[in-house]
């Protein structure tokens, strides 16, 4: 298996990527999240009053961390952001982040009106750099 395939299949496992993005007074802010990664971009929900929402409505530069603390492995992809509002032309995407994480993805009709009365958005990260290019530990 060559080293992209090998974080492919890393990236395919259900854990969390750490994003962090420049608050206003130019201190990292970082939170665990789950995500889809489809092969182009990671998707991450958020809501409109979570700070990762305005941070990136503010500045579009983000750092993820995909990380496995106990087996040693992780990847660092500088990225950009962009925010997703259309959460109905989004719907399969928020619909692969509850699937890969086991959850029981309700049909579309309710899924929309749960995602709208949350107040949900989609991240949409585009990674700077070509995967061959990302840092990574232990994937070798």
């Amino acid at each position: 298996m060559t080293s992209t395939e090998k974080i492919e299949a890393f990236l395919a496992e259900p854990r969390n990527v750490v994003v962090a993005g420049i608050r206003r007074d130019g201190r990292p802010h970082l939170s665990p999240n789950w995500f889809y990664w489809d092969g182009e971009r990671f998707y991450v929900s958020t809501t409109r009053g979570r700070v990762k929402y305005a941070i990136f409505r503010r500045d579009p530069r983000a750092q993820l961390l995909v990380d496995d603390p106990v087996g040693f492995r992780a990847v660092l992809v500088p990225a950009t952001v962009e925010i997703r509002e259309d959460i109905t032309a989004e719907l399969p995407r928020f619909r692969a982040i509850r699937e890969k994480y086991g959850l029981v993805v309700p049909d579309d009709d309710e899924h929309l009106r749960a995602l709208t009365a949350e107040g949900r958005v989609l991240l949409a990260m585009t990674p700077d750099q070509p995967l061959p290019s990302w840092t990574g530990w232990g994937l070798d």
